[in-house]
């Protein structure tokens, strides 16, 4: 899988997309703590994403304490 496409998944699969826009139009919709893991969490992924661009990656990896992390963040949210 391609990066954008992995890092698309990677969200979207702990958060999905229509929770991703209703806490854009309330923050708090869902709780202060599950928008705040959620932030966090996608802000992960962007970070990840961009360290595998940078180092010239084209297809998606993620380390195992990056996904448990993740796991964690998205754990208990639905």
């Amino acid at each position: 899988m391609n990066i954008d496409d992995g890092a698309t998944h990677e969200i979207n699969s702990r958060w999905p997309v229509h929770k991703q826009r209703n806490c854009g139009m309330m923050w708090d919709w869902y709780g202060v703590g599950f928008f705040k893991k959620m932030v966090s969490g996608i802000q992960l992924v962007r970070d990840h994403h961009a360290a595998l661009k940078s180092a010239g990656e084209t297809e998606w990896s993620m380390p195992p304490e990056l996904t448990s992390l993740l796991d964690s963040l998205a754990a208990g949210d639905s």
